[in-house]
């Protein structure tokens, strides 16, 4: 077994070196030492360590809980926290993080040994399914693939005298998961995903490895192949056994998988880039309908060496201070006043420039870096629209973006309120975006965070309305403040009737549920005339403005300019 990778966050230099060699003295292998809870999210998803040591007082403005968050939820990487602060409130805050450890400076090196051998322990196995989970998955395809004696890895061995060839990573998610605990509950949900991996487990031959790695989603190592043929047939047989009925509550509950296939060598050399093309593959048998199994297929996911590099810079842009927030301004169409401003993520790259978000969100959604950029965006713009009231712009709202997996996040709201209070911003001037599609993968949870965000006093939107699932009877169901028209439906005003009147119809169901309309998007004087005809209430698009740095957005506070 390879030795245990540990990093190390600890803003005082002489501490952290004595901590490296005490555990290198032992076996541990220390990847990297760090000061700042901002360089620790960046290196923790460069490096993928085994073991994060966390102190909480940390250089820059992230402290140390609030970085092994995004760490715990961006990577399944585990902290033990090191700290000299052992009062209530930090216990408290420790606690709602769930870590893996925690102790209180000074200590023995016995006692943080054994913590650390606790919690590598502890991180190996799901504890739902008491399958072996994301790390110890990583660690049995490294242990093949750096070669060995038995299983797979002599197997794979034989490749080299011409007899095996190809080692087989599976990437698989349950289809419509979602609907089985949105209609019978989460605790249903879990008993599904456990009877699942029990039929995989006795019921399919060739599986090296099953390993669950979140929610519905599981990877699975199968024994080398001759040929790509016998990996199909074993994934096909996977998907028969997961298609069988589960009895639940008197009900035949019926599920299927999508199935990603990547091939060590020719998909990839390393444990991360086999499972990353592998969930790329899954992706595509999801946009198939489900119930398929799709191989990587390198023609579609090339990635250039443009590309490349273009990651790499985006893990450290974050830290080099690149990033930018800018604002569109969103118009009162009856007064023409700027009342509120959209934040949107800009990206400088020294080399590339400007670069389109098109480009970089999905690329940071993948590498788990978009829920600490997403929460640096929201803190940066409630500072901002703080700043600009205090400087007696005082009626303005901030309209900010979640991605899918920031919506996902456990203590979303506290972490939102958490930001209000350190911005000093009121609730009421915040409003979250968040679009269809986000709520009706999980209806029961969205509803929960949804009313929080309610009680907070936040002004929720539904965003690119009419582009999603469109169900209308969520509309009812859940606290929306805001509907925000999609801009294909702007474009289309003057020129489709039907596109005109279904942009009609949806200011009219909007008023009647007492909700307000912002339309995206708009560009000409007739999109705007159609607009104020019909009683759309707010307006933002190149017509008044782009997106703009925070300073061009203040000087178009200051000249009063109005539509």
């Amino acid at each position: 077994m390879s030795r245990a990778k540990i990093m190390i966050v600890e803003d005082e230099s002489i501490i952290a070196e004595d901590i490296a060699d005490s555990l290198e003295s032992i076996g541990y292998s220390i990847v990297g030492i760090v000061a700042s809870g901002e360089e620790a999210i960046v290196l923790a998803g460069k490096l993928q360590p085994d073991l994060v040591l966390m102190d909480i007082m940390l250089q820059g403005e992230m402290n140390g809980i609030a970085a092994a968050e995004h760490i715990q939820s961006s990577y399944q990487i585990p902290a033990i926290y090191l700290t000299a602060y052992a009062d209530e409130k930090t216990l408290e805050r420790v606690k709602d993080t769930n870590p893996f450890g925690y102790i209180v400076k000074p200590f023995e090196e016995k006692n943080l040994h054994l913590t650390i051998q606790i919690a590598l322990q502890r991180h190996q196995y799901d504890s739902l399914t008491n399958l072996p989970n994301r790390t110890s998955f990583r660690g049995r395809v490294n242990e093949i693939l750096a070669g060995g004696s038995q299983g797979s890895q002599g197997k794979l061995e034989e490749k080299k005298r011409g007899f095996l060839s190809l080692l087989p990573i599976l990437y698989l998610s349950l289809d419509r998961i979602n609907r089985v605990t949105g209609i019978l509950g989460h605790s249903n949900g879990e008993i599904v995903i456990c009877s699942v991996a029990k039929r995989l487990l006795n019921s399919v031959e060739g599986i090296d490895l099953l390993a669950r790695l979140e929610a519905a989603e599981f990877a699975i190592i199968l024994e080398p192949v001759k040929a790509k043929n016998d990996g199909a047939n074993i994934a096909q047989t996977i998907l028969d056994v997961i298609s069988q009925s589960v009895v639940l509550e008197g009900y035949e509950i019926y599920v299927t998988a999508s199935i990603g296939i990547a091939f060590y060598p020719e998909d990839g050399m390393e444990s991360e880039e086999l499972l990353k093309n592998a969930n790329t593959a899954m992706y595509y048998a999801q946009q198939k309908g489900g119930n398929n199994y799709q191989f990587h297929r390198s023609e579609v996911n090339f990635i250039s060496r443009e590309q490349l590099a273009l990651e790499t810079s985006l893990r450290s842009a974050l830290e080099r201070t690149e990033f930018k927030v800018y604002y569109q301004p969103q118009v009162n169409i009856k007064t023409g006043k700027i009342i509120g401003a959209e934040a949107l993520l800009r990206w400088h790259n020294p080399e590339k420039g400007l670069v389109s978000p098109a480009e970089f969100i999905p690329m940071a959604e993948e590498m788990g870096l978009i829920i600490p950029l997403g929460e640096w965006v929201l803190r940066t713009a409630c500072r901002q629209m703080k700043m600009w009231q205090e400087a007696g712009f005082c009626q303005m709202r901030v309209a900010v973006n979640l991605s899918r997996r920031q919506f996902k996040q456990k203590n979303l709201s506290d972490r939102v309120s958490r930001i209000l209070k350190e911005t000093g911003l009121e609730a009421k001037f915040l409003e979250l975006e968040i679009t269809e599609s986000m709520v009706m993968q999980n209806e029961a949870a969205a509803a929960l965070v949804l009313k929080e965000w309610q009680q907070l006093g936040i002004k929720i939107s539904i965003d690119d309305f009419g582009t999603g699932y469109s169900s209308l009877s969520y509309l009812k169901d859940f606290p929306f403040d805001i509907i925000k028209i999609d801009k294909s439906f702007v474009s289309n005003i003057r020129e489709d009737r039907k596109t005109a009147a279904i942009t009609i119809a949806i200011i009219q169901l909007a008023h009647s549920l007492n909700l307000k309309v912002i339309a995206e998007g708009v560009e000409t004087p007739e999109e705007l005339d159609f607009l104020w005809e019909n009683e759309c209430d707010e307006i933002q698009g190149y017509l008044f403005s782009p997106p703009v740095p925070a300073e061009e957005f203040e000087k178009l506070l200051k000249s009063g300019r109005r539509l």
